[in-house]
């Protein structure tokens, strides 16, 4: 709480005061600021990532509409703009610690997705060919209008929805239309050779 309102620039010593210690006694726990902070983060993001929800997604039982719908769900129920202002603050700041954010989000979204709607167009899968830039981005038309949707309440202030649900629904619903369709053109002729790269190891994520 203190370092999404303060922000990164803040000081132990700012912290100590304000959790009514010494500032020596947070270098007891934690060996350097830098460090302290890889902790904060951790918190954070656990919340969203160490989930059972997050398990939903390879049950395929359940529709990928359903499952989407609940994972996405799920992760705004336990948002409480704590995580998004960090993480919003140390990408502004330059700070390498959301770099495990974006790497669970390929790993437990993007990943399983893609393998999914390559498999139902009859595509190779990701072992036997990588993930590409196009496929990437095209996640991301779901993915990044969620995160838009948690940043109008929690930064901007505005009200969320009262069906938060049925929002979610119509935001994977209509990415499943567009994916489902759009997917095979990416591996077609027609699509730009630059879509068709492999995604790189370093690449940004909402």
């Amino acid at each position: 709480m203190f370092f999404s309102k303060e922000g990164f620039a803040a000081s132990t010593r700012d912290l100590a005061d304000q959790l009514g210690v010494r500032q020596a006694l947070l270098y007891k726990y934690f060996p350097s600021k830098e460090a302290l902070l890889d902790e904060v983060f951790e918190k954070a993001f656990s919340l969203h990532w160490a989930m059972a929800w997050s398990k939903v997604l390879f049950d395929q039982s359940q529709s990928l509409e359903d499952r989407l719908t609940h994972c996405y769900a799920a992760q705004l129920d336990t948002e409480d703009g704590i995580a998004l202002r960090l993480f919003l603050r140390a990408a502004l700041d330059g700070l390498l610690l959301p770099g495990r954010r974006l790497d669970l989000v390929k790993e437990k979204l993007v990943l399983p997705v893609i393998e999914e709607l390559r498999r139902e167009a009859n595509l190779p899968g990701l072992d036997a060919q990588p993930l590409t830039i196009g496929e990437f981005e095209l996640f991301m038309v779901l993915h990044s209008s969620i995160i838009f949707y948690a940043m109008r309440t929690y930064i901007y202030g505005g009200p969320m929805t009262e069906d938060m649900r049925a929002v979610v629904r119509l935001y994977v619903s209509t990415f499943l239309k567009g994916a489902r369709a759009g997917l095979p053109s990416l591996h077609g002729s027609e699509a730009p050779a630059s879509l068709k790269l492999p995604l790189p190891q370093k690449y940004a994520v909402a």
